[in-house]
């Protein structure tokens, strides 16, 4: 059973690697004129919006990428119902958080241009409240081709249209309409294919909706205090610093975000597969959670080593250093809690699919007065020593990630970690410091820094082998992905289930 688990999880993450290689280009194209085009001041105003929306989108998506996700998952056939209620409460929530969105931009008295940027972004919330339970349908079902579709429609659509429209002179009121028509084409994508997951749509039924919406509250919790904990850092900024600033922060802050893209995917693919497990096979649920541990804490000292290293380089080749400079600092200091978020993200979806969602939104709620009371320090004491309060923010980012780790393994279901691999972490370690000091002696050669990259990224993999971090059954499918007849073999036995 665990073999057919790996299978369908290593499928339905490969067609999300395949969107996010794509969907990459794209967001890469677009980085490469967006910041230089319209410098930090107005590049911060875009990050801060988008920041603020995401709050009131939390409210309108009311937890349904779990919620929906996991009932379909339980009850396939039922998916036209359970789509049905979760969509018609979710339009409601939608109008109430448009008009709360209004309220809170005249409450908190942001410059008349940043409110009209706010409000062009906040029309997403219309089609927000169909695109949750949509996109959760088809995770339910483990159709992620699909949703990774929408996803690539999404991103070609703006960072195409984005870029041609600032090279016509396209001021950021203009960018945040083109994201609008991104997210919408995203949803035309969704509903176009929804037939591949119901062919049935019911009428709504009230009763089951107030159930779902029941039944979603710890889940709506966990969404409230994780967009609030990760979006509060430009609010605060928009208030203690100056909007350069938040254009520094957001650049750097947007760099670190896509770092999560590969636990992101994982957990994607896995929470309606671990949903299934807990309640059919405990020990098979056991040994994917230790698995997926192994694979993101891997990947965490990798990437945090990577581009802790290379964050001017990184920050240069997007925003160029002439205006973001000191975004480099600031993203140096976020990849220090890299390893601490991929865990998180692993651990809460985890916890989530195995009924600890209750437990894990008391962590979640207890992480924000911690990131409030830290970012106000932080952010205050740079802004004053430095004059670049982000770096107070990445501090407090770092640290909190940090603290929500060790609170996410205190309350793991029992036994769930009993038997983990724990010479991984050690042997990962050994590579990460083999990997540090291959850096050192490239850099006294002068190798160009992309294939400095590539070399170390051989090394760490070098060195985990000759370690045996891998089990035996990995190893060798490592080791034939280095011909080209292990890749088709390998490409051939995920597209089987």
């Amino acid at each position: 059973m665990f073999r057919d688990v790996v299978k369908g999880v290593a499928k339905n993450t490969s067609i999300m690697l395949l969107q996010q290689v794509i969907t990459w280009a794209s967001t890469f194209l677009l980085m490469l004129f967006l910041p230089r085009h319209l410098g930090p001041v107005e590049y911060g105003k875009l990050f801060l919006a988008n920041a603020v929306v995401d709050i009131f989108r939390i409210f309108v998506a009311y937890g349904g990428n779990y919620v929906v996700a996991k009932n379909v998952a339980k009850d396939r056939a039922n998916t036209g119902q359970i789509l049905v209620d979760a969509a018609a409460f979710r339009t409601i929530l939608a109008g109430i958080g448009i008009i709360a969105l209004v309220a809170f931009t005249y409450a908190i008295d942001y410059p008349v241009d940043v409110r009209n940027i706010i409000f062009v972004m906040g029309i997403n919330l219309f089609w927000q409240g169909i695109i949750t339970p949509l996109y959760a349908a088809y995770q339910g079902h483990e159709m992620l081709q699909y949703t990774s579709a929408g996803a690539v429609a999404e991103r070609v659509f703006v960072s195409v249209v984005a870029i041609a429209a600032l090279f016509m002179g396209a001021n950021t009121w203009i960018i945040a309409l083109i994201i609008v028509l991104g997210n919408l084409a995203n949803f035309v994508v969704l509903a176009v294919y929804i037939k591949k997951i119901t062919t049935v749509f019911p009428r709504v039924d009230w009763q089951e909706a107030m159930s779902q919406i029941k039944s979603g509250i710890p889940y709506f919790l966990f969404a409230v205090f994780s967009t609030i904990y990760y979006r509060i850092d430009s609010l605060m900024l928009s208030k203690m610093s100056p909007g350069e600033i938040v254009g520094w922060y957001g650049g750097a802050f947007r760099l670190f975000d896509v770092l999560g893209f590969f636990p992101y995917i994982l957990t994607i693919a896995l929470f309606p597969v671990l949903s299934r497990l807990w309640k059919d096979s405990n020990e098979t649920h056991k040994r994917t959670t230790q698995k997926s541990l192994e694979i993101v804490i891997m990947l965490g000292v990798l990437i945090g080593i990577g581009v802790f290293t290379y964050a001017d380089k990184l920050v240069g080749m997007f925003y160029g250093l002439k205006a973001y400079e000191p975004s480099v600092l600031i993203l140096q200091i976020l990849t220090c809690g890299l390893l601490f978020l991929y865990v998180d993200m692993m651990l809460a979806t985890m916890l989530m699919a195995s009924e600890k969602q209750k437990q894990f939104s008391i962590v979640s709620l207890v992480a924000i007065p911690l990131k409030l009371a830290l970012n106000y320090f932080l952010i205050r004491h740079f802004q004053s020593e430095s004059g670049n309060g982000g770096i107070g923010a990445a501090i407090a980012t770092a640290l909190t990630e940090l603290g929500i780790m060790v609170a996410a393994l205190s309350i793991t279901p029992k036994g769930v970690l009993h038997g983990f691999r724990v010479d991984v972490i050690w042997k990962t370690l050994l590579a990460g410091a083999v990997v540090v000091v291959t850096i050192w002696g490239l850099h006294s050669i002068g190798l160009n820094w992309i294939l400095e990259v590539i070399v170390v990224s051989s090394v760490f993999l070098f060195v985990l082998l000759s370690t045996r971090a891998f089990e035996p059954a990995e190893e060798t499918l490592i080791r034939s992905l280095v011909t080209v007849d292990g890749w088709r073999k390998t490409f051939e036995m995920l597209r089987k289930k």
